[in-house]
């Protein structure tokens, strides 16, 4: 591990920069050397917390399932409008109770 991962990985751990100069100290490092990585660190560590692209689902997600109760949902409706009111505002329930369990469902 190299003194720039090293002082890094401290930064990531929590500590603050009394602590790191601290640990930075044990390890031999001069004061040169310690104000050089120090900075770098926070650099690095601040860049890579604000481009934290987090965890990705693993699957593609329900956009899939939205896409066809969309059109189901325009299908029924344009059935409630030609007149089988009962399956169409039933079907219109149905599908949207399942986009909604689907989507708090996490």
């Amino acid at each position: 591990m190299n003194k720039l991962d090293y002082s890094v990985s401290l930064r990531a751990k929590g500590l603050r920069s009394e602590d790191i100069k601290k640990k930075m100290e044990e390890k031999g490092f001069d004061e040169s050397e310690i104000q050089y990585y120090l900075k770098k660190s926070d650099e690095i560590f601040l860049n890579q917390s604000i481009h934290y692209k987090g965890f990705k689902p693993k699957g593609k997600g329900n956009k899939h399932l939205k896409m066809i109760a969309l059109g189901l949902s325009l299908l029924l409706l344009i059935s409630v409008l030609l007149g089988y009111a009962r399956m169409g505002l039933l079907g219109l329930f149905i599908v949207w109770g399942l986009v909604g369990y689907s989507s708090y469902r996490r």
